[in-house]
């Protein structure tokens, strides 16, 4: 989204700085609805993600898209506040190189 744009100027530099490691892109969802739809959910935002990645020059072999539903919640799930929270997009970069 158009919205990402910030976000992900400034995640690209960051990521030029170690060339050869690899990438996790989790996608994450709040608890509302079906959990296996949330589970589909947050592996499409995660692709998505890493699409983008992608179509901004980041090396596809070394970006792993991850979903986890509604599994890993960071806030209360029974607050607006709280559900928006988890629903988000985590970025690690591991230690690992391809």
């Amino acid at each position: 989204a158009k919205e990402s744009e910030a976000a992900f100027d400034e995640l690209i530099p960051l990521l030029d700085t170690c060339p050869d490691a690899v990438i996790h892109v989790e996608g994450h969802t709040d608890a509302d609805g079906d959990a296996g739809l949330n589970l589909a959910l947050s592996v499409a935002r995660a692709e998505a993600v890493v699409q983008a990645l992608i179509d901004k020059g980041v090396n596809p072999r070394r970006l792993y898209a991850l979903g986890y539903g509604e599994t890993r919640p960071i806030a209360d799930n029974a607050t607006a506040a709280g559900k928006s929270q988890n629903r988000r997009i985590v970025v690690t970069v591991s230690d690992e190189h391809y």
